[in-house]
């Protein structure tokens, strides 16, 4: 017999969630019910409102992921995005677009930065260059595109969101569910496309006076700055993996201590994590699932169903020169259990089929999921992974095989590294913490690309 309960929460003090389910959001409300095969009902006296959800386990969870859901969608903080030269000051004003060696899958030529250092073609006048004086020209820090010197006033704005973040989920924490921070550095390079006149050298000044075109999770994303400053525009890319970094990373081992890092691996090393990124058909909210085997019950099972993924920073510190770029990335999500829930049904009905099997080196393709609640299914499947830590930071290795929603298949390479204190929890209590952790790894990161570059 299926056991069917009632939960309700106590939404007093939550006028954005009033608004929804009240006289005015009724027709919301049907529609949580529809979705979900939950009952909801809103009881309001003088003093309270209290919402009641009644239904099985996995109707009263679905109906509560739809409303958060919403309270999400009204929630909105834009992402704090800058991009960050490794020098600072006016030493080395002159920079220049060179091509990329990186190859493009569309055909657009990508440029880096480089320095220009002693270079004897460049034929600009040094003493009028270095009589500017940044404060004539920069009367909002940080810009967009900074040096790193400025570094600390970036991540104050961090900070401030990051806490404004946090107490708005506080107040509107009517479930058990916490949000969780994904703080990670990836190696790589920042590539720009689409400006004018990229053979041009330029300096400092135009650096500051950069706008970006479009791009994922840039547009509106100035942190506190979000204006055109009536210089070129760019578009920008972050190209992950440093061959760099594996080629010499014998020196980073010697210099910073790295030691290779074990885990427990599946009995079958053909079967690596996957990870199953889609939108869910019903709000187009962003989703992931992690899978692991199970070699006790021969199984693909989901360890992880994060809800609600939102990039809350971009920080690309650019080298100047061959040596790798790094990326600051912070994620949020909350997690929910996937036992007896919608997407643990597809994954066992795809995984249990007669068809089921390897097929071009995966598991799971984004066809699979065709008409499903997982809409637009990302697969990426881990093949090798390396781990190396030292006492305060952790580097992996990582080649995944990944398949788009087109089916078509890539493998990629990643270069992460974490602070140790980055599984934690972060709440308002240990916020302060949390950021001396990443001024800490930002340095410590920026004094590895030193050592490559020599």
């Amino acid at each position: 017999m299926t056991n069917l309960s009632e939960e309700f929460f106590d939404i007093t003090k939550n006028e954005r969630l009033n608004l929804v389910t009240g006289n005015k959001g009724s027709s919301k409300v049907r529609q949580f019910e529809n979705q979900s095969g939950a009952r909801i009902r809103v009881s309001s006296e003088p003093s309270n409102t209290i919402i009641r959800i009644f239904g099985n386990s996995s109707q009263r969870e679905e109906a509560k992921v739809l409303i958060r859901d919403i309270l999400e969608r009204t929630s909105f903080i834009p992402t704090v995005s800058y991009f960050i030269l490794s020098e600072s000051g006016f030493d080395n004003n002159r920079l220049k677009f060179v091509e990329a060696d990186e190859e493009s899958s569309n055909g657009r030529t990508r440029y880096c930065v480089k320095f220009l250092k002693n270079d004897n073609n460049i034929h600009d006048e040094p003493d009028e260059l270095d009589d500017v004086n940044i404060e004539d020209y920069l009367h909002i820090t940080p810009c967009q595109f900074n040096t790193f010197d400025k570094i600390d006033d970036c991540l104050d704005i961090l900070s401030s969101k990051l806490k404004s973040n946090l107490r708005q989920n506080s107040s509107d924490s009517l479930f058990s569910e916490q949000i969780i921070l994904k703080p990670r550095i990836f190696f790589g390079k920042v590539l720009f496309f689409e400006m004018d006149n990229p053979n041009d050298p330029f300096t400092l000044k135009d650096w500051y006076k950069f706008n970006v075109l479009s791009g994922r999770s840039r547009r509106g994303s100035v942190g506190e700055n979000n204006e055109n400053r009536n210089g070129k525009s760019v578009n920008v890319e972050f190209q992950q993996d440093s061959p760099q970094v594996y080629d010499d990373f014998k020196v980073l081992q010697q210099k910073f201590g790295f030691k290779v890092h074990h885990k427990r691996a599946s009995k079958d090393n053909t079967k690596g994590s996957v990870y199953i990124y889609y939108t869910s058909s019903s709000t187009n909210k962003k989703r992931k699932l992690k899978l692991r085997w199970n070699d006790d019950e021969n199984k693909w099972k989901v360890v992880n169903n994060s809800h609600s993924i939102n990039r809350l920073a971009n920080f690309d510190i650019i080298s100047g020169s061959k040596a790798p770029d790094f990326r600051f990335s912070l994620k949020t999500h909350y997690d929910l259990s996937s036992e007896g829930s919608k997407v643990e049904d597809i994954i066992n009905s795809i995984q249990f089929s007669d068809s089921f099997t390897e097929r071009d080196g995966m598991w799971f393709k984004s066809s699979d999921f065709t008409d499903t609640l997982m809409q637009k299914a990302v697969i990426r499947q881990v093949i090798d992974k390396k781990s190396f830590r030292n006492e305060n930071y952790h580097i992996t290795f990582s080649s995944i095989r990944h398949c788009d929603i087109n089916d078509r298949i890539t493998v990629q390479k990643l270069i992460t590294l974490k602070h140790h204190t980055w599984s934690q929890d972060v709440t308002l209590n240990n916020i302060e913490g949390f950021m001396n952790d990443v001024v800490d790894t930002l340095n410590y990161v920026q004094e590895m690309v030193s050592t490559l570059n020599g």
